[in-house]
């Protein structure tokens, strides 16, 4: 028991160590990649000098009894070793707390308190979904804890928990644990820029086909089927021994369906770096409008696969110049040279005072490629689409985030015009001659 919090016998200089998660990579059956992540004492240096056994007081899959080989709890872990440096080492000289059992319900809350108002380095406020999120960690792995140590933690679970009555979609009343904290906090209004006007976004696809043809079937990914640029990363050929990584189904040479196999995170490299991160392991259809424009991108996408060599092991969709799978790091830098390079000059003289006024824009805001997943989606909501089905076709794990593009449905509408059903119109001429010069 006495290892459980191992900074006790580490008195001298206690502010010169620090807790933090380390995760260690691990390729499994079939080649699957799945990672293990532990809380840890790091000094100074950055070099780990302990692991500890707190990482099993992190809460997951607590009430089920299969467990998924890759499921990992490392975000949790973030939110565990944020409270401990903050009592345990930044606040030691004010709580004159040295072990984790001794933490009391009045110094949790005034860490999620200062947690809640303590400025990001862009100046702004956690939102209130983050706040929830480490009050909802932090409190469950006290819970855990008081399970396992029981009269050693002065923490109770009466002072982590009340019961409330909630009512569940079938309208039936059930009993509900919730933590036991109010936590004040700065009402923000968090803006990312995302937004991309269709007839911009018509314009950056034919740059992409013209000048970044090793990356424009990745674009298409993303604004015709939702997927994340990690979830880009991480897709395979047709021909690849793990299965195909898209599923197509023709009819008469006309694309009417097309799958995306994101079921599994697979090794995409010989060199066994991870390109991405799968984060709703599914398999995620082309939203149908787009199909047409989509098998357009792909048939120039296998024409560039043609000319260019890669691990016929692992059959990556996108490969860097050394022929090895594309990381999100890679995608991330090429997309932003498209813009950089390309897109914002071509806008800033173009004859659209629209164009030009976003070429401006872009001067002074950077444009990731997440803003591909956020064009989708608004099309999505501007075709009548439900929450349920922004939910399907997003690939998202719970509807939140679809609530919010419906809620806005209306400033939407006024701000973007919708799409042109004839989205195949989106190669320019001199997109197509690029490739048909290959």
């Amino acid at each position: 028991m006495g290892n459980v919090i191992p900074i006790t016998d580490i008195e001298t200089g206690r502010k010169n160590y620090r807790y933090a998660v380390y995760e260690h990579k691990l390729v499994g059956p079939d080649e699957m990649i799945y990672s293990r992540s532990f809380i840890v004492i790091k000094n100074r240096y950055d070099v780990i000098i302990r692991f500890t056994r707190l990482h099993n007081f992190v809460g997951a899959y607590e009430k089920k009894v299969f467990r998924p080989l890759t499921s990992d709890v490392k975000a949790k872990m973030h939110y565990i070793c944020m409270m401990l440096n903050y009592v345990l080492i930044d606040h030691y000289d004010v709580y004159k707390v040295d072990h984790v059992f001794k933490v009391t319900k009045e110094i949790l809350t005034c860490f999620f308190m200062d947690y809640a108002l303590e400025k990001k380095a862009d100046g702004g406020y956690r939102g209130s979904q983050s706040i929830e999120k480490c009050v909802h960690a932090v409190t469950l792995f006290y819970k855990k804890l008081i399970h396992k140590y029981g009269g050693y933690v002065a923490l109770k679970k009466d002072e982590l928990y009340v019961e409330s009555q909630i009512f569940t979609r079938r309208g039936r009343m059930i009993k509900k644990q919730v933590p036991a904290f109010q936590i004040r906090g700065i009402q923000e209004k968090q803006e990312i820029f995302r937004d991309i006007p269709t007839k911009v976004f018509q314009i950056l696809m034919n740059l992409a086909v013209r000048y970044a043809p090793d990356i424009s079937f990745a674009i298409g990914l993303q604004a015709f089927a939702g997927l994340r640029p990690g979830e880009v990363c991480n897709v395979r050929q047709e021909r690849s021994a793990k299965g195909a990584g898209i599923i197509m189904t023709l009819r008469d040479g006309k694309l009417i369906k097309a799958e995306i196999d994101l079921t599994r995170e697979y090794a995409m490299r010989s060199d066994g770096v991870i390109c991405g991160r799968i984060k709703k392991e599914r398999k995620q259809c082309v939203y149908p409008p787009f199909l047409e424009a989509f098998q357009t991108l792909y048939e120039y996408h296998k024409k560039f696969l043609a000319l260019h060599e890669f691990e016929d092991e692992f059959s990556p969709m996108f490969v860097n110049k050394k022929g090895m799978a594309m990381t999100y790091d890679d995608y991330y830098a090429r997309f932003q040279r498209l813009i950089e390079v390309k897109l914002r000059p071509l806008l800033l003289n173009h004859s659209d005072p629209e164009c030009r006024i976003y070429g401006q824009i872009l001067s002074e805001n950077r444009l990731g490629p997440h803003a591909l997943r956020h064009w989708f989606s608004v099309q999505l909501a501007l075709r009548g689409e439900d929450v349920a089905q922004l939910q399907f076709w997003r690939g998202d794990k719970n509807p939140e985030s679809a609530f919010g593009y419906l809620q806005n449905k209306g400033d939407l509408i006024r701000e973007l015009a919708k799409t042109n059903e004839l989205l195949a119109d989106f190669l320019l001429e001199k997109g197509k001659h690029s490739y048909e010069e290959l």
